[in-house]
């Protein structure tokens, strides 16, 4: 008979992760795919080498790749809108800093008709300056309301303060960078930055031989786009920035928002680069910090203190230069006290080995979110664009997995010795009291 009051042992076991395929296209556009036979549905993303750090000026990147679907050859916007409708399709366009993306889901037995509007979308985008000012305007007015939020604001700060005025990290938008923003602007950059040479193709779903057939002859027989080569436009080594001042930042940035009903609190730091060996270990010792419900964090402001609902530990990887970030909404006029005790809980961490239990407990939810985030091909595919893109090896998630189940307390305290140093923290909170009421 079972004894169902003693649970049963934890057991080692090990994981692999499904690999691309890769295959070279007659133009040299690299080509990756993860097939999920039967899925009756398809996923092409279009990865370009051409983000924010290569922008001349604020918005650039962004209108470049938002006005792509705003109207191609033979279609307005309204009525390439309306194709994508009617087939059920679903388009993404995205900007990172050192990327622009192009998704589009759709169903298989529509493919052929989805791609080919993609195709024009992509090759012969009409750039009306009619649509661009009814874009800007609206993009505009978006970021007004988001102006008006806590949250917007601190982490706009954090990152001014972090990365400085010059880094693109640190460059934020502002309502007048869109009033001076112009077509022109958009179709520059456009024309210099997206073509077959700057571009990865990322394929995954059903694709069987007829799906590849069609992506190859629309997108893989002849150049076409920027001659620009992506291996010319990795980010330059001054775009970095200074990870490794030893110089205590300032007091406390409070930021007057008379309308909060909650202090926006954002603390950061630069670490390392993804790819130094303290990277991985170092995102074990942030999930012991803040990284999941049962957190150090979670514990002592939301549980025992009350000061939150939720407050966070992240590594934030904008750039290959790993940004951590402490983020939360706390009780107004409560930011001083969350502030101490996330310092606290940073010294402790330094102070005291991490026992046993705790750390079985953040292996076990680390490993099983690595499970269920990529046990799908579209989720492979999302990650193994992040690992392209940083130029991570493609056993990152192997390795990942490896450093979960090898770091030990030891060398976790290390590490916490190392990075986690409160007075090397930028803080900023966007708040209704003053600081003198924080006190």
């Amino acid at each position: 008979m079972l004894d169902r009051t003693t649970p049963p042992a934890i057991q080692q076991t090990s994981f692999s992760f499904r690999k691309p395929a890769e295959l070279i296209l007659a133009n040299g556009t690299p080509l990756y795919i993860i097939e999920a036979a039967g899925l009756d549905a398809v996923r092409i993303d279009f990865v370009f080498t051409a983000g924010q750090c290569h922008q001349s000026r604020k918005l650039q990147a962004l209108f470049a790749c938002r006005m792509l679907r705003e109207g191609c050859r033979g279609y307005s916007a309204a009525e390439f809108a309306e194709r994508l409708d009617y087939y059920g399709a679903w388009l993404e366009l995205s900007v990172s800093m050192n990327r622009s993306f192009v998704t589009l889901y759709t169903l298989k037995k529509h493919f052929a008709s989805t791609i080919e509007l993609v195709q024009r979308m992509l090759t012969e985008p009409s750039y009306s300056e009619e649509q661009f000012n009814t874009v800007r305007a609206n993009n505009k007015a978006q970021l007004l309301v988001s102006l008006q939020k806590g949250d917007v604001q601190a982490m706009r700060a954090l990152r001014h303060s972090i990365y400085g005025p010059e880094h693109p990290c640190g460059m934020n938008a502002t309502p007048e960078d869109y009033d001076t923003l112009r077509v022109t602007d958009a179709i520059d950059f456009y024309r210099r930055y997206y073509g077959s040479h700057t571009c990865q193709i990322y394929l995954s779903g059903d694709v069987d031989s007829g799906v590849l057939e069609q992506v190859e002859a629309l997108f893989g027989r002849e150049a076409w786009g920027s001659e620009v080569k992506s291996e010319e436009l990795r980010v330059k080594s001054s775009l970095l920035a200074d990870a490794h001042s030893e110089t205590p930042k300032q007091d406390v940035q409070f930021i007057p928002h008379p309308t909060a009903v909650q202090d926006s609190i954002r603390m950061g730091c630069l670490l390392m680069d993804v790819t130094d060996a303290d990277y991985l270990p170092m995102r074990v010792l942030a999930a012991v910090l803040g990284g999941y419900f049962g957190s150090r964090l979670m514990k002592n402001i939301r549980e025992e203190k009350g000061y939150t609902y939720h407050i966070g530990a992240d590594l934030v990887t904008n750039t290959s230069q790993t940004l951590f970030l402490i983020h939360c909404e706390a009780q107004a006029g409560k930011a001083s006290e969350v502030i101490d005790e996330v310092r606290r809980e940073m010294q402790r961490l330094q102070a005291e080995p991490i026992s046993d239990e705790e750390l079985c407990m953040v292996r076990n939810y680390m490993t099983g979110e690595i499970c269920r985030n990529y046990e799908s091909a579209f989720a492979l595919t999302d990650a193994y664009i992040f690992i392209h893109s940083l130029g991570l090896p493609i056993e990152h998630i192997e390795h990942t997995l490896e450093a979960i189940g090898s770091t030990d307390a030891t060398r976790l305290q290390q590490l916490a010795q190392r990075y986690l140093r409160p007075e090397m923290l930028h803080c900023v909170v966007a708040s209704s009291t003053s600081p003198a009421q924080q006190l």
